[in-house]
């Protein structure tokens, strides 16, 4: 995978900013004190419930100007923003100031600050407000199942009261809800349920909302991440590193919360972003005086130091473990992970399992059992983790080398598991012996579904290597489907034959230099479809990889489809 090639910068979501890009005649208004005309074209922008939007910090910081005490909206639009910003003292004055006190930002304040052992909920009647103070604590514990069943109700929740608030403009307000429902989802989906699911809904978010809405970035950046947990090797620079650092960025809570939204899938990329997102978390949790946002952030920055090749008495292990040693599941299931991984430890991977399926974070228990396979192959465990990669469709596990995913294919086939989730993670993790055995032995596995023994050969082609091609030669004898399928791909590698439609379309476009992302873009498929339309074309064409079939496709410009 190509990484940037550059360091990121850390943001300080506190710097002043510049009010460049706010409309004129609020700025104008601000500038000349002239209140009433502030609080008519902050209506229009600012929303009280959902502080970050297209203006971000440059909005955020004009209403942290405004007088206290002037006008009743205002003190609650600071109200909100004090809360994003973590200024605790200044935010315990608003709100005792205010002609009623906002539950939801107390109850948020007291979360952020908890220690990393709290597992109740504080007291709010109203259930829209307690839905949005949820959805902090499953993100300050780091549970991904909770969040994702959060997403799948909170579109049901829309309150009689922002009809009546005068803080939140209603045209905003409501364009924002569906981006934030869609994007939710497709998080959770992410994260504890199928990826293909949350492809479809992050393509989806790029419709919604507003531009330059934070959830807009995120979505843009699930449809980069999320091919790479299918088995894609390419991708491109991500936007939330830029869009954070600029003026426009969100609040320093809001910057936590984007960063939570995508952090457990920037380890599939081969370059800074994982450690530029440690760094971040680090910083916010520091100056947020949050204990949980910090253990995260010291969990994400161990991780990066064992993904780089250091080991465990060279990082900050030691002292993480200590310190998650009495939080909850979802916060210790990492750390527990990471010292699995410093030791190639089975009990640690066993125990973090244990915790991550406790927490709902279905990307972790993955990681962990594919460890667990490699190192002491179990029958159950073998079966449980072939069911869940069937159903998820993960193909490439987080912080787990390719060696070891590999070790897992293989001790899963020899466990008698048979399914094409099993050759996919062989071929994913690119070790041509084990790919090539655990080829073999669904091949001559006669009890398994035949579609299941097409894929095994499929899979043999796709490989194309010198011995692979011959294994494929010999296959092509046999008398049976497996036979006929092994000839006719062998003929196809050989000679190569008339490209489809869609096959023809997607190798134009890759010789015009467009990546698999932004062929899925312009021909409405996903990564992962165009990658396998890529696959088939290479081997009707008979080329050896990607470059030499888009270089070819000129040849077959004639050819009736």
């Amino acid at each position: 995978m190509a990484g940037t090639g550059r360091l990121l910068d850390v943001p300080d979501p506190w710097a002043p900013v510049d009010f460049d890009h706010l409309p004129e005649t609020l700025v104008t208004a601000f500038q000349e004190r002239d209140w009433p005309l502030v609080r008519t074209q902050l209506q229009s922008v600012m929303d009280g419930a959902i502080t970050d939007g297209p203006f971000g910090r440059e909005l955020l910081q004009l209403v942290l100007g405004l007088p206290q005490g002037t006008e009743s909206v205002f003190d609650q639009y600071r109200a909100a923003v004090l809360l994003d910003h973590g200024a605790w003292d200044s935010l315990r004055h608003a709100l005792a100031s205010l002609p009623e006190k906002r539950a939801e930002l107390s109850g948020i304040a007291e979360l952020v600050t908890a220690p990393v052992d709290r597992n109740d909920w504080p007291a709010i009647a109203d259930a829209y407000e307690r839905g949005v103070v949820q959805v902090y604590e499953y993100q300050l514990r780091a549970t991904r199942g909770p969040y994702r069943h959060w997403g799948q109700r909170v579109s049901l929740l829309l309150p009689d009261y922002i009809w009546r608030r005068e803080d939140i403009p209603l045209d905003r307000h409501l364009r924002f809800r569906r981006l934030h429902d869609t994007v939710s989802l497709a998080i959770g989906e992410a994260h504890a349920g199928r990826l293909e699911v949350a492809y479809a809904l992050a393509k989806e978010s790029q419709r919604l909302g507003d531009d330059n809405e934070p959830f807009r970035i995120v979505g843009t950046d699930l449809t980069q991440l999320i091919p790479l947990a299918l088995g894609e090797s390419r991708t491109s620079d991500l936007r939330l590193p830029g869009f954070i650092g600029g003026s426009t960025g969100p609040s320093p809570i809001g910057c936590w919360q984007l960063v939570w939204d995508v952090i457990p899938l920037l380890p599939l990329r081969d370059d800074e972003t994982l450690a530029w997102a440690g760094r971040s978390m680090a910083r916010i949790g520091a100056r947020m005086a949050s204990p949980r946002i910090e253990l995260q952030a010291e969990s994400w920055h161990v991780a990066n130091e064992l993904r780089e090749g250091r080991k465990g008495r060279q990082t900050e292990l030691a002292g993480l473990l200590v310190k998650a040693r009495r939080a909850t599941p979802g916060l210790r299931c990492l750390p527990l992970f990471l010292a699995g991984y410093a030791d190639h430890r089975y009990e640690s991977f066993e125990t973090a399992e244990e915790l991550a399926r406790r927490s709902g974070n279905l990307w972790l228990q993955i990681s962990a059992m594919v460890w667990m396979t490699a190192l002491d192959p179990n029958a159950r465990v073998a079966r449980r983790l072939r069911r869940l990669l069937d159903l998820t469709g993960w193909r490439r596990p987080v912080l787990v080398p390719p060696e070891i995913a590999a070790d897992a294919a293989l001790g899963m086939t020899a466990l008698g598991e048979r399914a094409e989730s099993v050759i996919e993670l062989a071929v994913v993790a690119n070790r041509l012996n084990v790919i090539t055995e655990v080829i073999k032995r669904h091949l001559d596995d006669s009890t398994i579904a035949a579609t299941i023994r097409i894929a095994a050969v499929d899979a043999l082609a796709r490989i194309n290597t010198m011995h692979a091609r011959e294994f494929l030669s010999q296959l092509a004898k046999r008398p049976d489907d497996i036979g006929r399928t092994a000839a006719r791909l062998t003929t196809q590698m050989q000679r190569g034959e008339t490209l489809s439609e869609r096959e023809l379309e997607v190798l134009q476009l890759a010789a015009e230099g467009l990546t698999n992302r932004q062929i899925g873009e312009r021909l409405y498929l996903s990564p992962h479809t165009v990658a396998r339309h890529i696959v088939n074309a290479r081997l009707k064409l008979g080329a050896a990889n990607r470059t030499e079939a888009a270089a070819r496709v000129t040849q077959h410009q004639d050819t009736p489809v």
